[in-house]
């Protein structure tokens, strides 16, 4: 008797699928923020193209089984995540800036109509998709320190020329009456 042909399952076997949460559950302890997206209606061409954009800003962008990727958010102790797991899901992780993080992923995919921002983890909390536009709105972090350093500067340069200013004054008076 001959055997029919070998059937190929999909997603692999226990160890398969153990060693993919393994590798997510290190991409998210890795990550300091993780936004996750549902990409209904995006061709696998309109994936490509966003992946290699982000690419150079420090951002990875994933398909994810939601099954998978809610064992491995669970076991990085990103449990949250897993109410935004719905549809098919796409990931954007980093090890950036937070706040770089959801600005270059918002910039990147503004084109995108079909792609759906469901919510983000960022700082041990969840957030929604409201409030990683949000954070993309934010200044970047030298942005803030720059603004800091301005404001501390400040009065420190208008103390400085008004104790200058008698000096300055007295320095004028004895010159033009030397001369």
């Amino acid at each position: 008797m001959k055997a029919g042909p070998k059937v190929r399952r999909r997603g692999g076997g226990v160890a398969a699928k153990s060693t993919k949460v393994d590798a997510l559950s290190r991409q998210l302890a890795a990550s300091t923020a993780v936004i996750v997206t549902e990409y209904r209606g995006l061709t696998v061409q309109d994936l490509q193209d966003l992946r290699r954009r982000l690419r150079p800003r420090g951002v990875e962008y994933h398909v994810v089984k939601n099954s998978l990727f809610a064992r491995a958010a669970d076991k990085s102790g990103r449990g949250g995540i897993r109410a935004m797991l719905a549809g098919p899901t796409a990931v954007a992780l980093g090890a950036l800036d937070e706040v770089e993080l959801a600005k270059g992923f918002v910039d990147e995919t503004r084109t995108l109509r079909a792609l759906k921002i469901m919510g983000a983890f960022v700082g041990g909390r969840a957030l929604t998709g409201e409030d990683v536009q949000s954070l993309a709105r934010l200044p970047t972090r030298p942005q803030l320190n720059a603004a800091i350093v301005a404001s501390v500067q400040a009065p420190l340069a208008s103390v400085t020329s008004v104790l200058q200013a008698p000096l300055a004054t007295l320095v004028h008076v004895l010159s033009a009456r030397g001369a």
